[in-house]
């Protein structure tokens, strides 16, 4: 179960809680396939904390379960939003708190390990523009404890009648007595881009689609068995993250899923999906991104980390020159041992379809 933070700011926030729904936009855009990845990610019952710009963070909701889960819809209640929000999950009540934790609480006091410093959210504010951020697995428990130690454990009372709202003058989430019925979400729920099809059309015409690819995964992760190979199995995924920030030089690990099987055994993926064949650089990239999941998420060793490449195959005799370096810098990388040895995928388009092959190398 993943944790998103969604941004919000003093005129937004009343109207996503009175209707229940997050959103996320980009100015005047109709569409954005970077947004589209991030909110794609979500899941029924993953976790949604709002960070109100300049205040702090309020929760705890949770992601409604919708068909479609994530929409596209640009113009109800943009009045009220005073902007433009085109993808939208619905959201319900799980544990929500009166209170917040401010800003200077959760990310600037300095806590007594630097491993418990809320990294992804510091990283978001260093880089912007990231309106839904999946925090990790420890970051989502701290981030709550933080919620329910400020609230001394007291969530608010609040019946299926009841709706919610925010207090300009206390800072505080307020509840409005027997008027959900006013505040029924009525806006159209329109499907959003067929990703799968973007990325036909700019393979075709030799455009870049790697955010594309990106989308592709976090739309259905979890859902389509053909990613289990790479991303894990259905059942066992525990976290899905995509661009994750891993530094403040702004390295960011393409996708990231967390699985534990029966026994409790984890494993973490670290996918780097590409949209031309790979070089033997990936393999750098790689290293930074392990050295990363090694230092900041508990739990990790040698033997759980699995790093993983997804490219198409090469279309030239060059391309195929590149390869072969590359998986010969796979082989170096392994024989290191400070995670398990690279997996690498292929894929291409059949059918209008995407199939992915596991390479030997």
């Amino acid at each position: 179960m993943t944790t998103h933070v969604f941004i919000v700011n003093e005129q937004t926030f009343p109207i996503h809680l009175q209707y229940q729904f997050a959103g996320t936009g980009a100015g005047e855009s109709e569409q954005h396939i970077e947004l589209l990845a991030d909110i794609k990610r979500v899941r029924p019952k993953d976790k949604v904390i709002f960070y109100l710009e300049g205040v702090g963070f309020y929760g705890i909701f949770r992601v409604a379960q919708g068909t479609p889960l994530v929409f596209n819809d640009s113009t109800y209640l943009r009045k009220e939003l005073g902007k433009k929000l085109i993808y939208r999950v619905l959201i319900e009540p799980d544990e929500v708190y009166l209170g917040y934790v401010t800003e200077w609480e959760a990310l600037d006091k300095l806590p007594l390990y630097a491993q418990e410093i809320i990294w992804s959210l510091i990283y978001r504010k260093l880089k912007g523009g990231r309106g839904c951020t999946p925090i990790t697995i420890e970051e989502s428990e701290r981030l709550i404890d933080m919620l329910r130690a400020k609230n001394c454990d007291r969530t608010l009372a609040m019946s299926a009648d009841d709706a919610l709202t925010w207090d300009t003058n206390t800072k505080e989430i307020k509840v409005l007595s027997g008027c959900r019925r006013n505040f029924q979400y009525n806006g159209l729920r329109s499907q959003c881009m067929n990703i799968l099809g973007e990325i036909i059309t700019r393979s075709k015409s030799k455009r870049a689609y790697e955010d594309c690819i990106q989308a592709y995964f976090t739309e259905n992760i979890g859902i389509d068995p053909k990613l289990e190979p790479i991303c894990g199995k259905s059942k066992e995924i525990k976290w899905i993250g995509n661009e994750v920030f891993c530094g403040v030089g702004m390295q960011k690990i393409d996708i990231f899923t967390i699985t534990s099987d029966r026994r409790e055994n984890k494993e973490h993926r670290v996918i780097e999906l590409k949209h031309k064949a790979i070089t033997p650089d990936v393999v750098e990239q790689l290293r930074r991104y392990v050295n990363w999941t090694h230092s900041y998420i508990k739990g990790t060793i040698n033997s759980n980390i699995q790093p993983i490449v997804v490219a198409p195959p090469p279309i030239s005799g060059r391309g195929r020159i590149k390869v072969a370096d590359g998986c010969r810098a796979f082989h170096a990388f392994n024989n290191e041992h400070i995670a398990k040895e690279i997996e690498y995928f292929e894929f291409e388009f059949d059918n209008k379809t995407l199939i992915f092959n596991k390479v030997s190398y």
